[in-house]
């Protein structure tokens, strides 16, 4: 007993199965994530409060600052033209982790050390 010969379906079909697959896996290609926002603190007011000011990359998204000395944070979104403020308590030489979010894609994060007054 012989083996037949591969006939065009059977070739025609291992190629349609070669070319599903490489399109599953460019489809499952993870995206990039966000660059951090660029963003600038100011010297703490009286009360202690630092506002932080700069630009997203889209309207809309979501921003974050987190204080790393004292563990506190505020959540706030990017106006219509992508500018964000925020305000949080900090102290001079404190750490504030600035990023943002837009839907699932989450950005760098962006550390910035609280200025002393001028």
């Amino acid at each position: 007993m012989h083996p037949r010969p591969p006939t065009i379906l059977h070739a025609l079909g291992a190629l349609s199965l070669l070319l599903g697959s490489l399109g599953c896996e460019v489809s499952s290609t993870p995206t990039l994530p966000l660059p951090p926002p660029s963003a600038l603190s100011s010297a703490p007011d009286g009360a202690g409060i630092v506002t932080i000011t700069g630009s997203a990359v889209e309207p809309g998204a979501l921003v974050f600052a987190f204080n790393l000395d004292t563990e506190t944070g505020v959540i706030g979104v990017a106006d219509d033209t992508g500018s964000l403020s925020l305000s949080l308590p900090a102290s001079v030489t404190d750490t504030i982790e600035v990023w943002q979010r837009v839907g699932t894609r989450s950005g760098e994060p962006l550390d910035i050390v609280v200025p002393p007054p001028m």
